[in-house]
C-alpha cells in the first residue's frame, strides 16, 4: 500500500510535490498546534469550573459551620434563602440528610435527577447523565443535633458552548490556513521552477535551431541564477567546440583535397597516354610522390593533433629539460649544418610535470619552424629559467617574423599566414596548434613575441615537480 501510494505520488509534476509538501507540513504543524491549544484550554476552563464550585461549598459549608451547636433540620430548611445568594448560572445546592432526605434545595437552570449520596468527606467528581456534563462535590455537614451531606452540582454548559466554538473556529481557520498555503504554495513553486520551465524550453530550442539559444540571466542572486549562467557557460563552451570541429573539418577536407585531386590530376595524365612518355611519367611519378608525402605528414599531424586533444597524462610523469634539449638540439646541428643553435641552461634544474615524450614533441614543433623561417641570419637561441614553481623555456630565431595582426590566429588549427609559402616549406599550419593543446594540457600556457621582418620568440611555462630534485 505504501509502495503504491510512494509510486503515484513520484509520478506527479514536482509543482504538485511542493504544493502537497508545503501544505502538508502546514496542516500537521496546525493540527499539532490545535491540539495541544484545545486541550490547555479545556483543562484551563474546567479548572475553573472546579474551583469555582469548591469556593462555594466551602463558603456554604462555612455558613452552617458557624451555626454548628444550635444547627437543626428546621435551619437547613429555612436557609434556602441564603443558597439562592450563593447560587449560579447552571448550578444547584442542595443539603439532604444521612438518608438521604432532601432537606432544601436551590437550583438555577434544568438538571438531571441525582440520586443523594451522604458522604463522610469531601468529594468533587465530573459525571455525566443523561448526555449532560456536570461537576459534583459533596461535603459532610456536622452539628449537634444535625448530620447531612452539602451538595453543589455545577452543568457544563458555558464550558461546552466554549470548546464547541473554540473546536469550529480552529476547524475554520485550519481549514482558510489549508487552502491560503495551497494556493501561495502553487504560485510560489510556479515562480521557483519557472528557471526550471526556462532551462527546459532553452534545451528545446537548442534542440530545434542549435547552440546559439540561451537562457535570460535573473537579476536575483540565488542558486537558480547561478545555475543559469553556468548554462550559458556551458552553453557558449559546447558552441564554441562545435563550431572549432565544424570549422576544423571543413579545414581538414580542404588540405586532404588539394594532394588528393594533384594525385588524381597526374594519374589521369599518366592513364591517358602519359605513360608512354618516359619523361611525362618521372615527372608525374615524381610529384605523386611528394604529394603522397605531404599528405601522409598532413595525416600524422591529425592524429598528433588529436591525441593532443585528450592526452594520457599521468600523475608523476616528469622530464629532464636538460637532457632532452641538449639530445635534440645535437641531432638538429647534424641535420641542419649551417644553423647556429645557442643554449642558455642552468646547470641545475628541477623535472618539469610532462611526458618526455610531449615535451620532445613541443621542443621539435618550436625549432622545426624556427629553422623553416629562418633566411638569413640562421642563429636559433634557446634559453630556460627557473620561477616560481615552473619552468620558463624561450626559443627565439632571426627569421621573417610574423606580422602583429596575424600573431592571435597561429594557434588555429590549418592557419597559415602566407600558404603558399607554407605550403613549399612543407607546412599542414597544425604544429603550433599540437603544442599549444600539449602544453595546456601539462598546465602550462605559451605566448608569442614576434615583429616581421626581425624575428620571433616563442615563451613556454611549464610546471615543476614537486620535489624540485636538480639535475
Amino acid at each position: 500500500m505504501i509502495q503504491r501510494i510512494r509510486f503515484r505520488v513520484n509520478r506527479f509534476p514536482w509543482q504538485t510535490k511542493l504544493v502537497l509538501s508545503g501544505s502538508t507540513a502546514i496542516f500537521f504543524t496546525f493540527f499539532l498546534f490545535s491540539f495541544l491549544e484545545y486541550h490547555t484550554v479545556s483543562n484551563w476552563m474546567l479548572k475553573r469550573e472546579e474551583v469555582a464550585v469548591n469556593r462555594t461549598i466551602t463558603d456554604i459549608a462555612t455558613y452552617f459551620k458557624d451555626r454548628s451547636s444550635s444547627l437543626t433540620n428546621n435551619d437547613i430548611e429555612n436557609s434556602k434563602g441564603f443558597l439562592r445568594k450563593m447560587n449560579d448560572k447552571d448550578q444547584l445546592i442542595r443539603i439532604y440528610d444521612q438518608t438521604g432526605k432532601i432537606l432544601v434545595l436551590d437550583k438555577n437552570g434544568d438538571f438531571s435527577v441525582l440520586e443523594p449520596t451522604p458522604v463522610k468527606e469531601r468529594i468533587t467528581e465530573y459525571v455525566t447523565e443523561e448526555g449532560n456534563e456536570a461537576i459534583v462535590s459533596r461535603l459532610p455537614i456536622k452539628g449537634d443535633k444535625f448530620q447531612g451531606t452539602l451538595e453543589v452540582v455545577r452543568q457544563l454548559n458555558n464550558y461546552n458552548k466554549m470548546m464547541d466554538h473554540l473546536f469550529w473556529v480552529m476547524t475554520v481557520f485550519g481549514i482558510a490556513a489549508i487552502l491560503l498555503s495551497a494556493i501561495s504554495g502553487f504560485f510560489l513553486a510556479n515562480q521557483l521552477l519557472k528557471p526550471v520551465r526556462d532551462l527546459a524550453n532553452a534545451m528545446k530550442k537548442i534542440k530545434e535551431n542549435g547552440f546559439q539559444e540561451r537562457m535570460e540571466v535573473y537579476k536575483q542572486k540565488d542558486e537558480l541564477t547561478d545555475l543559469t549562467i553556468v548554462f550559458n557557460e556551458m552553453m557558449d563552451e559546447i558552441e564554441k567546440s562545435f563550431l572549432q570541429q565544424k570549422q576544423f573539418v571543413e579545414d581538414a577536407s580542404h588540405e586532404l583535397r588539394t594532394p588528393v585531386s594533384i594525385l588524381e590530376g597526374h594519374l589521369s595524365l599518366l592513364n591517358r597516354w602519359g605513360k608512354k612518355d618516359p619523361l611525362i611519367l618521372d615527372e608525374s611519378l615524381e610529384a605523386s610522390l611528394q604529394e603522397l608525402t605531404r599528405l601522409k605528414k598532413l595525416i600524422i599531424d591529425l592524429l598528433e593533433l588529436t591525441r593532443a586533444e585528450n592526452p594520457r597524462i599521468l600523475i608523476g610523469e616528469k622530464a629532464n629539460l636538460p637532457i632532452i634539449l641538449r639530445q635534440l638540439v645535437k641531432n638538429l646541428e647534424m641535420i641542419h649544418p649551417d644553423f647556429l643553435f645557442t643554449m642558455d641552461l642552468s646547470h641545475q634544474m628541477p623535472q618539469v610535470a610532462i611526458s618526455e615524450q610531449h615535451l620532445q614533441q613541443i621542443l621539435i614543433i618550436l625549432l622545426d619552424n624556427s629553422i623553416k623561417y629562418s633566411r638569413e641570419n640562421k642563429t636559433i637561441v634557446i634559453s630556460a629559467k627557473e620561477l616560481d614553481n615552473a619552468i620558463l623555456l624561450s626559443v627565439m630565431d632571426r627569421g621573417i617574423g610574423i606580422p602583429t595582426e596575424h600573431i592571435p590566429e597561429v594557434f588555429n588549427r590549418f592557419y597559415r599566414i602566407d600558404k603558399a609559402r607554407s605550403r613549399e616549406n612543407g607546412g599542414t599550419g597544425l604544429g603550433l596548434s599540437i603544442a599549444k593543446r600539449l602544453i595546456e594540457k601539462n598546465n602550462g600556457f605559451i605566448s608569442i613575441e614576434s615583429k616581421e621582418g626581425v624575428g620571433t620568440k616563442v615563451n613556454i611555462v611549464l610546471p615543476i615537480v614537486a620535489d624540485k630534485r636538480k639535475f
